[in-house]
């Protein structure tokens, strides 16, 4: 079994974490990570100066420190860059950062690319894939994408125990977790509520193996990173040892020797502008279908306060997107057809750390935008 679960007080909020660039000689040169295929544009004017201004307003109110990108039909019309990453060296809007739980949409297109492949079935039991797992027979893909699965005691209750992971290789860590999670009662019955588990990815993330016959990470590579050209999008333990990110697995996993992030869930790094493509990517059906696209976008838990689709959470103005966070970063991106919009902001800024630093700041920005949007009309 490939290395699955590993950084781990990092996994202790509700969202996990993410990897690098796949050129890990450049991680360390922040500002060189997008010259090849994907050249940062200088911002286009397609809003005001007074609305820059108000937006400009909203990130010193929260005091935000790190990346703000926003993209309206492919151009540029606002960004932000502040602070420093664990060198001390000042961020660039290229810079490579954890993008959490984020992850998670790459995984759920992962199996609707499968599942239109015909490879597999969304109505799929977990019994296919792990006999073992005796209660999986009432489980299917479906209800793993969309957080009705009743997994529902997230994998952070097992890492209180410390024997489970310290010193621990990633395979004995990984039997270890594992076991833990078959051992679990389900909370309710599958398909009869919505509840977020982090492992309900994490068991997808093995069923792309299982069903493409690839590791998930090559998976994700050659069907979405190179087909778009996200050249600077990778995995987390490409960069484990790398200095520029040394200081954040100190924070993250001190006194273990485990080097990767959980596998499906949040195991991406990525940058602003390769991002910015994904989410282009993903609306226009370059990715997959407009028909899947709309699957993946269809809200499955009306009954919450909270839409969830599949790796997708349902914003403002009908827009999608999805948040995440860790001891060190917080995230969030949205996407917005109807409007254009792309947007993402990641911040590393642990010194005042809220798990909700960037879903505040995110959620203020865009209500000043749509309100700015309305006043023009």
């Amino acid at each position: 079994m490939k290395r699955l679960f590993a950084t781990l007080l990092s996994i202790l909020l509700l969202v996990s974490t993410a990897a690098c660039s796949a050129d890990v000689s450049q991680v360390g040169e922040p500002s060189q990570t997008t010259q090849a295929t994907n050249p940062t544009e200088s911002p286009v004017e397609v809003i005001t100066d007074e609305v820059k201004a108000e937006l400009d307003a909203v990130l010193a109110q929260y005091k935000y420190e790190g990346i703000v990108y926003l993209t309206r039909n492919g151009k540029v019309v606002y960004q932000s860059v502040s602070g420093t990453n664990d060198l001390g060296v000042p961020l660039t809007v290229d810079s490579p950062m954890f993008i959490c739980s984020i992850s998670k949409q790459f995984c759920a297109t992962a199996i609707v690319m499968l599942r239109d492949q015909g490879k597999l079935s969304l109505d799929d039991t977990l019994e296919k894939y792990f006999p073992e797992y005796t209660i999986g027979k009432d489980i299917t893909l479906k209800n793993l994408l969309s957080m009705r699965s009743g997994i529902c005691r997230d994998y952070v209750q097992a890492l209180k125990n410390p024997e489970l992971y310290a010193q621990k290789t990633p395979e004995e860590f990984n039997t270890g977790m594992m076991e833990w999670i078959f051992s679990q009662r389900l909370n309710f019955e599958p398909g009869t509520k919505f509840e977020y588990s982090n492992i309900n990815y994490i068991l997808l993330s093995y069923v792309v193996e299982k069903a493409s016959g690839q590791s998930y990470e090559e998976f994700i590579r050659q069907n979405i990173f190179q087909p778009l050209g996200m050249t600077h999008s990778g995995f987390v333990n490409e960069i484990s040892n790398h200095p520029e990110w040394g200081l954040t697995y100190d924070r993250l996993m001190p006194g273990s020797q485990l080097g990767d992030q959980p596998q499906g869930c949040g195991d991406i790094v990525t940058t602003a502008a390769d991002l910015d493509i994904w989410m282009t990517a993903l609306k226009s059906g370059q990715v997959i279908s407009q028909e899947s696209y709309r699957e993946m976008t269809t809200n499955y838990s009306p009954d919450q306060s909270t839409g969830y689709g599949y790796g997708l959470i349902k914003g403002i103005r009908n827009g999608w997107g999805h948040n995440g966070g860790n001891m060190s970063y917080t995230s969030r991106m949205y996407f917005n057809v109807e409007y254009g919009y792309n947007f993402f902001i990641v911040t590393n800024n642990t010194s005042q750390y809220r798990p909700d630093a960037s879903d505040a700041t995110a959620t203020a920005f865009l209500r000043t935008l749509f309100e700015a949007e309305d006043a023009a009309e």
